[in-house]
C-alpha cells in the first residue's frame, strides 16, 4: 500500500485522510467538545457538567445529572510537492451519561464513543509490459474501532473547611468494550484491449473485547481563601493509564475477477480465493497519561502528556500484516477556560466558558520510513441554555492544525475541525435518579 498512498495526491481523495490506511485508522483523542477545544485535555480536568472519560476519577466532580452528544465536521487540503486534493467528513463523537451519587462522594458514568476512524480512497496508475497500456489500481477502505464503557469514581480521603479550602483525592475505573470493522478493498483495473481480468481483494478485520483503563486525581491549595471574596489558587493533578488488552480478531478475504459491462456495472466471473474468518489475537499496549491544573472560581491553565508505545501493538491473525510500522506515541497538551462569573449568576456572556488549547502529537504512524508528526490549535464556547438554574450548555469549537510533511514523497495534511455539541442537565429544582421521600 505505501507506493500508492505517497501518489495518492495525483489520484483522488476520500473523504478521510489518507494516512488511515495504515496501523488501526485515525486515533480520536477527545470525545466531547469541552475536552477537544482545550486541545484534548483530559487527565487533570474536572467539570461540573461534563463526563471526561480519559481519566474516570474526574467522575467525583460531577454535581447534575448530565448528558452530553456532539459532532465534528473536518476539511482537510492534502498536498505533495506537485497537487493537491481537499477531502472532508463529519462524525459524531459519542454519547455519554453522568450522574452524581452520594452527596457528591461518588459518581458514575456511561457511553460509547469512537476509538479509531478509516476513511480513504486513494488511486494509482501502472504501466503494462510491451506498451500494453495502463492498470488503475483503486484502494479504498472504511470503518474503524469504537468504545462502550461504563465507570465509576470514589472520593478516597478528603478534609475541607467552609471556605472549601483542604484536599481530596479520588480514584476512579471503567470497563469497556471494544467493537468494530475495518474493511479493506484493492483493485486493479485493466484497459479492455490488454487480455487481463481486472481483480477484486475485499478484506475485513473484526475486532471486540473488554478494555479497561482506570485514574487518580488529587485536588489541594496552593493559596487557601480567607474570606468568601478571595478565589483562592487551587491544583489539580491526574494520572490515567489504559490497561494492556487483548482483543480478539477475526480476519476474512474475498478475491475475484470480475469484468466491466457497457453501462459500468461490474461483472463477477469467479472466486479466487475466499477465507472466512482467520481467528487471532490484536493485543493493545499500555497507555499513560499525566497531568496538571492551576485554577481557581474564573480560570483554569493545564498541561499534560500521554504515552502510548504502539511498537508493543501485536497482531496475531493469519494472514494479516500491519501496513505500516508503528511508534511510541507521545502528546502534548496545554489548555485553558475562563468563565468570568463564579459558580451561579451573572449575564449570559458572563456564565459562558470560553477555552482554548494547543497540542503537538508524535504521531504513532511511520510512513515512508518517518514518522508523523501534528500540531493543532483549538479554541470554543460554551453557551449557556435552559436559564441560570442549569449547566445545559451549547458547546461549539473549532480546531486548525496540520499533520506529516511533503518532505520525502509524503503528504502534508492540513485540517480546519468544527465542533458542535449540546451539554443536558436538569434544573437545579429538579433532580433526576434522586429517590423521592413524598410521591
Amino acid at each position: 500500500m505505501l507506493s500508492p498512498l505517497l501518489a495518492a495526491a495525483q489520484g483522488q481523495q476520500g473523504s478521510g485522510s489518507p494516512y488511515s490506511a495504515y496501523g488501526l485508522g485515525d486515533l480520536i483523542g477527545s470525545t466531547q467538545v469541552a475536552q477537544a477545544t482545550m486541545g484534548g485535555l483530559g487527565v487533570a480536568v474536572m467539570d461540573p457538567a461534563s463526563v471526561i472519560a480519559t481519566n474516570p476519577a474526574s467522575y467525583v466532580s460531577l454535581q447534575r445529572t448530565c448528558f452530553e452528544t456532539a459532532v465534528v465536521v473536518r476539511s482537510s487540503k492534502y498536498a505533495t510537492t506537485d497537487a493537491e486534493r481537499n477531502g472532508r467528513r463529519t462524525d459524531l463523537l459519542g454519547l455519554s451519561l453522568g450522574v452524581p451519587f452520594g452527596k457528591g462522594r461518588w459518581g458514575m458514568a456511561l457511553g460509547v464513543n469512537p476509538m479509531s476512524n478509516v476513511g480513504y480512497r486513494i488511486s494509482d496508475t501502472g504501466a503494462l509490459p510491451n506498451d500494453g497500456g495502463t492498470v488503475t489500481y483503486n484502494y479504498t477502505g472504511d470503518g474503524g474501532l469504537n468504545k462502550a464503557y461504563m465507570g465509576a469514581g470514589l472520593i478516597v480521603a478528603q478534609k475541607r473547611d467552609t471556605l472549601n479550602n483542604g484536599y481530596r483525592l479520588s480514584i476512579g475505573a471503567n470497563v469497556g468494550y471494544v467493537f468494530g470493522t475495518i474493511e479493506e478493498t484493492r483493485k486493479a483495473v485493466y484497459p479492455i484491449s490488454a487480455s487481463y481480468y481486472n481483480t477484486s481483494v475485499v478484506s475485513s478485520l473484526v475486532v471486540r473485547n473488554p478494555v479497561f483503563n482506570a485514574g487518580v486525581q488529587l485536588q489541594g491549595d496552593l493559596r487557601r481563601r480567607s474570606d468568601r471574596e478571595d478565589k483562592g489558587l487551587r491544583y489539580l493533578a491526574g494520572v490515567a493509564v489504559d490497561i494492556p488488552s487483548d482483543l480478539t480478531a477475526r480476519r476474512t478475504d474475498l478475491i475475484t475477477n470480475y469484468g466491466v459491462s457497457g453501462t459500468g456495472v461490474e461483472i463477477p466471473f469467479d472466486t479466487v480465493l475466499y477465507v472466512d474468518g482467520r481467528k487471532g489475537t490484536l493485543s493493545l499496549p499500555l497507555g499513560l497519561g499525566l497531568g496538571f491544573t492551576v485554577y481557581n472560581l474564573n480560570w483554569s491553565v493545564s498541561a499534560e502528556v500521554k504515552q502510548r508505545d504502539w511498537r508493543d501493538l501485536t497482531v496475531k491473525v493469519e494472514g494479516y500484516d500491519l501496513p505500516t510500522t508503528l511508534a511510541s506515541n507521545t502528546t502534548y497538551i496545554l489548555g485553558a477556560s475562563f468563565r468570568p462569573a463564579k459558580e451561579m449568576g451573572g449575564s449570559f456572556w458572563e456564565r459562558s466558558i470560553y477555552r482554548a488549547g494547543f497540542r503537538y502529537n508524535n504521531d504513532y504512524l511511520i510512513v515512508g520510513g518517518e514518522q508523523l508528526h501534528e500540531m493543532a490549535f483549538s479554541t470554543g464556547v460554551s453557551f449557556p441554555i435552559m436559564g441560570s438554574s442549569t449547566r445545559s450548555r451549547l458547546n461549539i469549537g473549532t480546531e486548525l492544525g496540520e499533520r506529516g510533511t511533503t518532505d520525502n514523497g509524503l503528504i502534508r495534511e492540513r485540517f480546519a475541525s468544527i465542533f458542535v455539541g449540546i451539554t443536558i442537565t436538569p434544573d437545579a429544582r429538579e433532580p433526576w435518579f434522586k429517590k423521592r421521600r413524598i410521591e
